[in-house]
């Protein structure tokens, strides 16, 4: 079976009791995908191909397939890096110094957030900058910065 559109998040279904749930484990870098695979923890195999392509995928991605009946995306935790910059300068600093790396990153609440990369671990502790390295499952794939302007 394909399945091409997200019905919701399981956070926003508010009768989910009511609903049969098969779940699909995914990494966080297949949210990023336009086509996948799964499997679901049923043993049902089905792909996703997304119509609509304004619409991503995430943790808790629910495809509707019967009438009480979903498929969701859960996301594997990741061993992250976690930065909580000292002040704006710092984060100016930590943003040029990882856009150099190339690595794609999540910032929220003053936090950024990037897959465990030892280069990045070896570049943090020679500025003695302060991280944590900590498993987390990402809600959304990290991103690199998109600089076509939608375009």
């Amino acid at each position: 079976m394909i399945l091409t559109k997200v019905f919701a998040n399981v956070d926003e279904i508010n009768d989910l009791e009511l609903y049969h749930i098969e779940t699909c484990l995914v990494k966080s870098d297949d949210l990023t995908k336009r086509i996948l695979r799964v499997t679901s923890d049923h043993g049902n195999d089905y792909g996703i191909r997304l119509e609509d392509d304004s619409e991503g995928l995430e943790n808790g991605s629910a495809f509707k397939i019967g009438p009480k009946h979903l498929v969701v995306l859960s996301v594997l935790p990741d061993e992250v890096i976690k930065i909580v910059p000292e002040d704006i300068d710092d984060m100016g600093v930590l943003a040029h110094l990882l856009g150099n790396l190339h690595k794609p990153v999540q910032v929220e609440n003053g936090q950024i957030t990037l897959l465990f990369d030892p280069v990045v671990v070896k570049t943090l502790d020679q500025r003695q900058t302060k991280y944590t390295v900590e498993k987390a499952q990402l809600t959304e794939p990290l991103r690199y910065v998109d600089l076509t302007n939608g375009k």
